[in-house]
């Protein structure tokens, strides 16, 4: 008989785990879409500025707003950093548990459970995983893990797919 898999480990939040998190979980590339708004608002505050009687001030803020969005979008990894940096989170040691029941976390400001039960994809990332539970996506760090439980998720991945295929039939 086997005994039930349970895994710990605890490890540093610094700024190359936020960053490994923020590359993993984010697209890879920005698409021009991401602009719309920002090139919305410069356009409209132009509108307003060139064709109407409207006080320029008012143009002026929306044409500003609007280039403040596009470097928000352009800067938006520095920006996400930045605010992780500045969290409570920051450089505290972080206790990850991955047993039978899910994936839990705790730290001095951050304490989660996902349970297995409310996985509905547990994908494997190029340093590690990604867990899909509702429209929730949450990151695990390959770096942080024994080879043990890597074969451990790549179970669950694979029991978690056959689950996700079940469902799916009629």
């Amino acid at each position: 008989m086997t005994s039930p898999f349970s895994y710990s480990t605890t490890y540093k939040l610094d700024k190359s785990h936020f960053s490994e998190t923020f590359d993993e979980s984010t697209s890879a590339k920005q698409p021009a879409s991401a602009y719309y708004k920002a090139t919305g608002l410069v356009v409209f505050g132009l509108v307003i500025l060139l064709m109407t009687p409207l006080s320029a001030y008012a143009a002026w803020f929306i044409i500003v707003l609007g280039i403040v969005e596009a470097l928000g979008v352009y800067f938006r990894k520095p920006w996400w950093l930045a605010r992780q940096m500045i969290s409570r989170a920051a450089n505290t040691q972080l206790t990850l548990t991955i047993d039978e029941q899910g994936v839990s976390s705790e730290s001095e400001s951050v304490q989660s459970q996902i349970l297995w039960i409310d996985v509905n994809a547990l994908e494997k990332t190029s340093r590690g995983w990604m867990l899909h539970h509702g429209k929730v996506k949450s990151y695990v760090s390959s770096r942080c893990l024994s080879s043990e439980a890597e074969d451990f998720m790549h179970t669950k991945a694979d029991l978690i797919q056959q689950q996700v295929q079940i469902d799916a039939k009629p």
